[in-house]
Order: C-alpha cells, then structure tokens, then sequence
C-alpha cells in the first residue's frame, strides 16, 4: 500500500511539473497574440461552440468563477470575443468568439500545434492524457 501511495504521489508531481514547464513554454507564444494561457483556453472553448454561457465556459475550461470573469473581461475589452442575453433565457448571457479573437485564436493554436508536436510527436501521450476525466 505505501508503494501504491508514493508511486501516487510521484505521478501526482511529474503530471504537476510538467505542466508548469509547458505552461512557461507556451506563455510566450501566447503573450504574442495578447493572451493568457486561461485566455487562449477560453478562446479555444468559444471557437468549438456557438456562445456559451459563463457557466458553462467553466466545465470546459476548468477556469474558476472570479479569474473567468476577469478573463472574459479583458477578451470582450480587447475585442477578441462579445457577450449578449441569451434569446432563450434573458437571466443568462452568451459569450461568443468575435472576428479578432478567432483570428488570435487560430494563429496560436497553429504556434501551440508546433509545440505539440515537439513534445509528443506520435501523438501518444495526448491520447492517453486525453481518456482521462478531470471531473
């Protein structure tokens, strides 16, 4: 058992590390285009979707309520994405990719792509990372 717990928690550190040695890789490529790695994620959410709202903007981003809210904030400042009140339901808002923001969006999702593919050429760590659920 206490194997089982240190192996754990040696996963747990290299998955943490190794996270936060491609976010300092990619927070360069990305402060290019004027963003935020939760700003390009919030992107990369509204270009996959027809307006969503802030909730569920959350599930796909896993960005807490606060930091989404600032984040939205400087994207619909920068015009890189809009709100308006849902048709369906005026007690939600939308949030939506504008014109600017997809542009963004694509060309550091291409600088993002080559990144990838340095770190995982055969694309096999991404699909393992992938099947697991976060939530």
């Amino acid at each position: 058992m206490r194997q089982a717990q240190a192996a754990e928690a040696s996963l747990i550190r290299t998955l943490t590390r190794t996270a936060r040695a491609v976010t300092l890789r990619i927070e360069p490529l990305l402060k290019k285009e004027g963003l935020t790695l939760d700003g390009w994620l919030v992107l990369d959410a509204l270009a996959a979707g027809d307006g969503l709202t802030m909730t569920e903007l959350a599930g796909h981003t896993l960005v807490t309520g606060p930091t989404l809210t600032r984040v939205v904030d400087r994207l619909v400042t920068t015009a890189a994405a809009y709100r308006e009140v849902d048709v369906e339901d005026r007690r939600r808002v939308r949030v939506y990719l504008a014109p600017r923001g997809r542009s963004a969006h694509q060309r550091a999702t291409a600088r993002l792509a080559e990144v990838e593919r340095e770190l995982d050429p055969d694309g096999g760590v991404a699909a393992a990372l992938v099947s697991v659920d976060p939530g």
